[in-house]
């Protein structure tokens, strides 16, 4: 007796595979529909997983049927971006290079709902340059479509084939990155994985007691391994065995409070934005220390990733116009007065220091407000385009005015 390979599969899968396994014509599985659906079409169009699996392994249905726009299955799970079924399909050995009614591949589809998803998130004509230089936001559509690029381009996806409209899958990415990315994918034949990266189940577990998420960091020595209910026993980091001096909960980033902060800034040891708003900060936004380095989440729970340098601008720190040491007290002159010149000039850099303070954008702490929200508050203008709320007082941004 032979090992069922789908044995372990989730509830739900058993009376499918009895179906399958019980058809007295197995070429109903690629029946179709009026409007050319099969079955496998419609699994992939709506995402579901275990039913496709069963019906390309055990079924045996054929990948590549088309309906009546000419769609394949994997047509449908690039357009509504369902990364598993895509992986499945491929990997099943479905043609990555089939065209549709208009000539697009899966490709061509990946392509422009990648690009559709950063116009949707442009919110101002001025972002049409950043759009252009490939510095959109990094929103999870646009992230799941650019790995499902990758993905196709790696496993065979033809970057030359033009569309009836004359396109090629290149031709509908404006971004020079991810182009150049997808042709090292086809000329290499690996990418990275089609998910986009998260923390594994062993990375993001408490090392404690393996049942809640790792949420506390430990300080001096920058390391989350355990979550909130085991942190006051532990004295010494799992990870590198260090003294715990303090213990803090990373919270949710202060600057978009949308995300969970997920980047440690050294020297301070404050972890406070996510890793999307901490690339715009050269100053820590809790502290306003400069920042030197920053720490993803992943190495500080002991995985991998890439530690960043943020180099500082040589004009960022004013020359002082006097010495530091001043004399406490002010020097006596000859007619009997003091001389109290120093402490005006340092009333006066002071002042200037608190103006300075006041019109540097509160979010990056490095470039000068120049667009405020209907709220009152402002930012600079690449901060502010980012902001879907008000980083001060958290209204929602209705309207952006820039100020000139």
């Amino acid at each position: 007796m032979t090992c069922d390979p789908f044995e372990a599969e989730p509830e739900g899968d058993p009376a499918m595979r009895i179906l399958l396994s019980k058809l007295p014509r197995p070429w109903i599985v690629d029946e179709k529909k009026d409007d050319g659906y099969t079955a496998l079409h419609l699994a992939a169009l709506n995402n579901h997983v275990e039913v496709a699996e069963l019906l390309a392994r055990i079924g045996k249905a054929d990948l590549d049927l088309q309906n009546v726009n000419l769609q394949t299955a994997l047509h449908l799970a690039v357009e509504r971006q369902h990364t598993q079924i895509v992986r499945l399909l491929v990997r099943e050995g479905a043609n990555v290079n089939v065209a549709d009614k208009d000539g697009d591949t899966p490709l061509h589809e990946a392509l422009r709902h990648h690009t559709l998803s950063q116009l949707r998130q442009l919110q101002d004509v001025r972002d049409v340059g950043r759009l252009l230089m490939g510095l959109g936001t990094q929103g999870q559509d646009k992230k799941s479509s650019s790995f499902i690029a990758c993905f196709l381009a790696a496993h065979g996806a033809d970057l030359e084939l033009k569309n009836k409209k004359g396109q090629t899958p290149l031709d509908l990415c404006p971004d020079p990155n991810l182009c150049k990315t997808l042709t090292n994918c086809h000329k290499n034949k690996e990418s990275h994985d089609i998910e986009p990266t998260v923390p594994s189940a062993t990375i993001d577990e408490c090392l404690v007691c393996s049942d809640g998420k790792r949420e506390m960091l430990f300080s001096p020595c920058g390391h989350v391994t355990c979550c909130n209910v085991c942190a006051p026993r532990v004295k010494k980091c799992l990870i590198c065995r260090a003294n715990v001096v303090s213990r803090s909960k990373i919270e949710e980033c202060v600057v978009c409070s949308d995300r969970k902060a997920g980047v440690l800034f050294r020297p301070c040891g404050h972890m406070c934005a996510c890793e999307s708003c901490a690339t715009l900060m050269k100053k820590c936004v809790q502290c306003r220390a400069q920042i030197q380095h920053m720490v993803p989440l992943s190495v500080c729970c002991g995985g991998g990733g890439t530690i960043s340098e943020v180099k500082a601008d040589a004009e960022e720190e004013p020359t002082p116009l006097i010495s530091n040491t001043v004399p406490s007290e002010a020097i006596l002159m000859n007619n009997g007065s003091r001389d109290t010149s120093n402490s005006d000039i340092q009333k006066l850099q002071q002042q200037l220091q608190d103006i300075k303070e006041q019109t540097m954008c509160p979010v990056c702490l490095d470039r000068l407000k120049n667009m405020i929200f209907l709220c009152g508050h402002g930012t600079c203008q690449m901060c502010g385009d980012r902001m879907s709320e008000c980083p001060i007082c958290r209204k929602a941004v209705d309207k952006r005015i820039l100020l000139y």
